[in-house]
């Protein structure tokens, strides 16, 4: 792929050959005039049309005509949020007015908080949202810990001081901390790998007493130890790249490296929800930056449309390069890249593609390869890679995976390579092995394992929380589920009721997010067990009533009346499920109790929700179970009969279940999303049959008369209306 100009993008582009290394500084320079045909060479790979390092040819089609539903606030939420931080922001301005009236009469106790002669060292607005705002519900923020950040963390208990500004830790009257054992809903642990009890310690110990805590030095002098290579070569590897260079911190792999690939002169389309460092970087490169609608292919098209024909501002010249900046997993929403059709643009306007993976690599796909093998895309198609290993790897730094050319030119330009502390020997040993777990390498499926689980405990949570009526915004399968408060004041009371009931949960409120659209972020873990995550569902559903924010709860759990049901089914006289049932399972049999009230239960414990769907003609019996995956089952006639239609005549008083003459069967198929079937799956028989129960009079002479009739059936539960 040649460097992008806007004549060369209306043409398809042409031909050539990859630049060496040593052309790189003048191109990152941005020198040159910037004319078509005089262009300074790229440092980003470029493709040939044929041989083996080109591109991969796949099309991925575009969906026009699939829109993106973007994520709107309610009118109330936004109207009592405006008016609460409104109350807010004018109280604090009374005080600030009362506190400099007073210092007049008390100098003492109202001290100036500027030397007179100096101008305010701190912006006037964020210094007074941190005084009036912050400060107010600063307990919430910043919580210490004093344990590993595993399934279960040590939190801090603290209190305010004397002038309110601060926090200071609680201690016992032996001097020891004291603190509350909670369920870590909040660490990045994505993998379990956080544990300290876990087997890889003592390597990661023994790699310490070798090589020391720290190489205290670049990897530019001699701090890129033995372990760092391994585990550059490791990371290529995995993710399916030539070459990789490891930092020492996440966050400044982005900031550092960014302005190397592009400079004066080129563009950057950044996604307008990318995390800081992205911001950062780019900001720092000297590029033109624009931004295109959130995880919007059709907005990122439109956007490299008109800057090709627009180009550089004011001179018109084409751009020397432009670079599309995503990433795996946005960590505020919780939404996956829809990186398919994001490639397809970018192969069809010649642009180059970064990817961020912190929050996806280890976290998505089969064999935790990330956003890439999530979405079935080709490394080739992916020009820079970056990934960190704080999530799902239990340590610190991130890493660049592309050409070994690029990869040669980070070594010697970026900050983060030539000035920065090399990345640790025991971090990198750490990530090394929890890389090798991840890939089978260490002989066992204990990686793989990981992984599944990660995901089924991920959709557990989400599905959960969906259920209990929370606003719930993000995508199946991630593993950051944020859940819409608003308000500013249920930010505190949400943290504070949490933590009461143990449970380490994280607050997002501004400048992190929109003013107006703050929110809880729970992190799901690997190392979580089911039974962890279903006693906190419910003590976040009682939390979520207290401080109202299960903003999509109708009155009742997916429930519509029994007549709307009705006219959307062909048996509509059968959907009364409620009650006791046989079951035969493949794997068991058992009793089955379906309630009113949206649940279900098996005879030995287990429990779930269920709902009754539509789909392609068939009436759909959905057991949505909390520990194991959901199953289907579709209605069918009983044995014998020839359609599940219930006559007058066949009810008496001697007549087996009432008026449920009718079975459900399936397969036993896991359903991960909108009913559609988990490939792989074992196909085996699982059947529900009504279980005998007596039958009131007054019921069957209801049945006789009208077996339409909703006093007789209640309520049948469905998709919501």
């Amino acid at each position: 792929m040649p460097p992008l100009s806007s004549s060369e993008a209306g043409k398809g582009g042409g031909s050539v050959s990859m630049k060496s290394a040593s052309d790189v500084p003048d191109a990152l320079a941005g020198g040159g005039k910037g004319s078509a045909g005089k262009m300074k060479p790229s440092i980003l790979p470029t493709y040939s049309t044929s041989g083996s390092s080109k591109r991969s040819k796949d099309n991925f089609q575009i969906n026009l005509n699939q829109t993106v539903e973007e994520h709107t606030v309610p009118w109330i939420a936004a109207l009592t949020t405006y008016f609460g931080y409104a109350v807010l922001i004018l109280f604090g301005f009374m005080r600030d007015k009362a506190a400099k009236f007073l210092s007049l009469f008390f100098p003492s106790r109202f001290v100036p908080e500027t030397k007179e002669g100096y101008a305010p060292l701190l912006t006037d607005f964020q210094h007074f949202y941190t005084r009036r705002l912050y400060t107010r519900i600063q307990d919430c923020f910043n919580r210490p810990i004093c344990s590993a950040p595993g399934a279960w963390i040590d939190v801090v208990e603290r209190e305010q001081t004397e002038d309110a500004t601060t926090m200071r830790p609680i201690t016992t009257e032996d001097g020891k901390l004291s603190y509350i054992t909670a369920l870590n809903l909040s660490s990045y642990n994505y993998l379990g790998f956080a544990e300290s009890d876990l087997e890889m310690r003592d390597q990661v110990v023994d790699c310490m007493k070798q090589y020391g805590v720290s190489s205290v030095a670049s990897g530019t002098e001699v701090g890129r130890t033995a372990v760092v290579r391994e585990l550059e070569q490791r990371i290529a590897a995995f993710v399916g790249k030539p070459d990789a260079i490891v930092f020492g911190m996440g966050f400044a792999t982005n900031s550092t490296t960014i302005p190397c690939l592009v400079g004066k002169g080129a563009l950057i389309i950044s996604d307008e929800l990318n995390h800081a460092s992205i911001v950062i970087g780019a900001r720092s490169s000297g590029s033109k930056i624009k931004v295109f609608k959130h995880n919007d292919p059709i907005s990122l098209e439109q956007m490299l449309r008109t800057s090709i024909v627009e180009g550089q501002p004011r001179t018109r010249r084409p751009w020397k390069k432009i670079i599309v900046v995503v990433e795996g997993i946005y960590s505020m929403e919780g939404e996956i890249c829809r990186l398919q059709e994001i490639v397809a643009v970018c192969k069809k306007y010649k642009a180059y593609l970064y990817v961020d993976e912190a929050h996806s690599i280890g976290a998505l796909g089969i064999t935790g390869r990330g956003v890439l093998e999530h979405c079935k895309v080709k490394p080739e198609d992916v020009d820079v890679m970056m990934g960190t290993f704080t999530k799902s790897f239990g340590s610190v730094g991130g890493y660049i995976a592309s050409s070994k050319e690029v990869i040669a030119h980070m070594r010697r330009i970026s900050p983060g390579s030539i000035y920065a502390c090399a990345m640790s020997p025991g971090c990198a040993m750490q990530s090394s092995l929890a890389l090798r777990m991840i890939s089978g390498e260490d002989g066992t499926t204990k990686g793989r394992d990981k992984v599944e689980q990660l995901r089924r405990n991920s959709n557990l949570f989400r599905s959960g929380l969906e259920r209990m009526g929370c606003e719930v915004i993000g995508d199946r399968d991630s593993p950051v589920v944020p859940v819409m408060l608003y308000n500013p004041a249920k930010m505190p009371a949400f943290s504070r009721q949490c933590l009461e009931r143990k449970l380490a949960i994280v607050i997002v409120g501004f400048p992190a997010t929109p003013v107006i659209k703050s929110r809880v972020r729970f992190c799901i873990s690997a190392a979580h067990s089911e039974s962890d995550l279903i006693s906190a569902l419910r003590a976040i559903s009682e939390v979520a009533d207290q401080v109202m924010i299960k903003y999509k709860w109708n009155g009742r759990p997916n429930v519509i009346a029994s007549a709307e049901v009705a006219k959307q089914s062909r048996h509509p006289q059968l959907l009364n499920v409620v009650g006791c049932w046989e079951a035969t399972h493949f794997a068991w049999k058992d009793t089955l109790t379906i309630e009113a009230n949206g649940r279900f239960a098996r005879g030995n414990g287990d429990e779930g929700c269920w709902n009754i769907q539509e789909r392609d003609g068939r009436t759909l019996l959905r057991l949505e179970w909390d520990r194991w995956p959901t199953e289907e089952l579709e209605l069918q006639p009983e044995e014998g009969t020839q359609s599940p239609v219930i006559k007058a005549a066949d009810i008496s008083p001697g007549a087996p279940p009432s008026p449920r003459r009718h079975v459900f069967r399936g397969t036993g198929n896991i359903i991960i999303s909108a009913g559609t079937p988990c490939p792989g799956t074992l196909h085996a028989k699982f059947t529900l049959r009504p279980l005998p129960v007596p039958v009131p009079p007054l019921a069957l002479d209801a049945a006789a008369g009208d077996l339409r009739n909703d006093s007789l059936f209640g309520f049948a539960f469905g998709a919501p209306v």
